[in-house]
């Protein structure tokens, strides 16, 4: 640039453009050159991905023609495939060629490491000078459109919009640079590398996706995976109580959406869209359900593959729980009913205890019935519940009842119920003493009458009494009572009855006025 015959007014200006670009590369920061050489390392390891891919493309093609040599689309694809793989090859050294002078002109890299960081990375002359003034990167723009004209010239031209190629050399709009200029021109060496580690992936992607359009109309063996996907499945369902692990597997899914499959679940077929079956089942009863399919996959080459699954779920019914905790009772001699359930399992994996008495399984799945003898002098009963799951038991939780004993019944003699005054007519027709459990929760509880005291009191003259074994009023005492007149009096006292607690008095009576 200083060099030949030239005025010294020319060497002045000359002098002072070297000057200005040691300004400029003294003002590239340490910390921009550095972040060059980091995405250089990046794009190369990119680079080796799509390299990688490129390969396994390559010997797919050359399986199936292996596999299936009579068929010409099979034979000319694998032509093609090779000759585009040569243009890439070649494109490739050149390229790297010439990354490795430029590199090798700035002093390599620091401590012969291949993937070091450039020694003289802020230069921005020698490079200029390789690339603009000498001609190489107008050399290198005419390449790179032609690389990309023949690796494209490989597929029908019906085929060829399908690669999106970034193998191009265009300027920016508006721009009176040329595409060397803008890239190579006033850059310094880390941000040329990175440049031109960009051109070698820009070839191996272009050589992928034409080598893609290449192999996807093949039928091939094998089926084609494009698509992935992060899944979790629960292995101890959704549901986990506090206590207990939720349990999961996660795994990256893979599948195809070029080739189709066929779903069927319990014998009935499922939609697929885009290499996925939804299942849907509307949730009805209660407890674990079961289901199971199989997926029939059609590979390219028209053979049928089966995978059979099984699935399941937990249904649990909508509960709002209410508890009147002051009404937490159980009645001591006969059978309380509960229901227990522990939602997430089922009804035979419960493990149920109570304190005292005896518990019993009733008809249906998470009934029971608990017994508390008459005799038990405790104030309350606790209900323990556990799950046997896996092979362990775990407690889930515990209720505790009151303990109470049946109320006392109700005297009623014949169809009087309360003392007071009374129609003669009813007194007459009393032929019996009943004791009757009024408005209690449990049906069918009975207190049969073992004996009682009767006494009328007519309005002059003695009282007239008689102790009873049983429930029925004695003839005499029944032929007194149809002359019952107003004002006379009928005591039924000191019932005593039998109910499912035993033999037990009955401390009201029942007093009948004649009215």
């Amino acid at each position: 640039m200083a060099g030949g015959n030239v005025s010294p007014r020319q060497k002045m200006i000359n002098m002072m453009y070297l000057v200005l670009t040691a300004l400029l590369a003294l003002n590239v920061s340490a910390e921009i050159l550095k972040a060059f050489h980091l995405v250089e390392v990046s794009m190369e390891k990119a680079g080796d991905n799509i390299e990688s891919k490129n390969k396994a493309i390559l010997a797919s093609i050359d399986n199936y023609v292996e596999k299936n040599k009579s068929d010409k689309k099979g034979t000319d694809a694998q032509t093609a495939a090779k000759n585009v793989d040569k243009i890439a090859t070649e494109a490739l050294k050149y390229v790297g060629d010439l990354k490795e002078l430029l590199i090798k002109n700035a002093g390599g890299r620091k401590d012969g490491k291949p993937d070091g960081e450039i020694v003289d990375a802020p230069n921005m002359e020698k490079h200029a000078n390789y690339l603009i003034v000498q001609g190489k990167g107008k050399e290198l723009r005419e390449k790179i459109n032609k690389w990309r004209v023949d690796m494209l010239a490989a597929l029908p031209e019906s085929s060829r919009g399908n690669v999106k190629s970034d193998l191009i050399t265009e300027v920016t709009k508006g721009s009176t640079q040329t595409w060397e200029s803008e890239l190579f021109e006033h850059s310094p060496m880390a941000a040329v590398a990175t440049l031109l580690t960009k051109i070698e992936n820009d070839i191996k992607n272009t050589e992928a996706q034409v080598l893609d359009e290449l192999n996807k109309n093949l039928k091939t063996t094998d089926f084609i995976i494009d698509n992935f996907t992060a899944e979790v499945i629960p292995t101890k369902g959704t549901y986990v109580s506090a206590g207990s692990k939720y349990e999961a597997k996660i795994f990256l899914a893979a599948n195809s959406s070029r080739s189709t499959f066929d779903l069927t679940v319990n014998g009935s077929p499922v939609k697929v869209e885009n290499g996925f079956g939804m299942y849907e089942a509307s949730a009805s009863g209660q407890g674990l359900k079961k289901y199971e399919g199989v997926i029939t996959q059609t590979k390219l080459t028209g053979e049928k593959v089966s995978y059979p699954f099984k699935g399941e779920y937990f249904v649990t019914q909508p509960i709002a729980v209410v508890s009147a905790t002051k009404m937490n009772v159980v009645y001591r001699a006969i059978p309380n009913p509960i229901a227990i359930s522990v939602p997430g399992y089922d009804a035979s994996q419960l493990v149920v205890k109570a304190s005292t008495g005896s518990l019993t399984k009733g008809g249906k799945n998470g009934e029971y019935e608990i017994l508390v003898p008459a005799s038990d002098p405790g104030q309350k009963v606790t209900i323990s519940v556990s799950v046997n799951a896996d092979g362990t038991t775990k407690k889930m939780g515990e209720m505790e009842f009151r303990l109470k004993n049946i109320p006392k019944p109700t005297p009623q003699l014949g169809g009087i119920d309360v003392s007071g005054e009374v129609e003669a007519a009813k007194i007459k027709g009393a032929n019996a003493v009943f004791t009757i459990l009024k408005d209690f929760a449990f049906e069918g509880i009975k207190y049969d009458v073992k004996s009682f005291k009767i006494i009328y009191q007519p309005r002059t003259g003695p009282a007239q009494f008689e102790a009873v074994t049983g429930s029925i009023v004695p003839q005499r005492m029944r032929t007194m009572l149809q002359n019952v007149k107003q004002g006379e009096k009928v005591y039924v006292l000191d019932i005593k009855a039998q109910g499912p607690q035993g033999l037990v008095p009955i401390p009201t009576g029942v007093i009948a006025v004649c009215r």
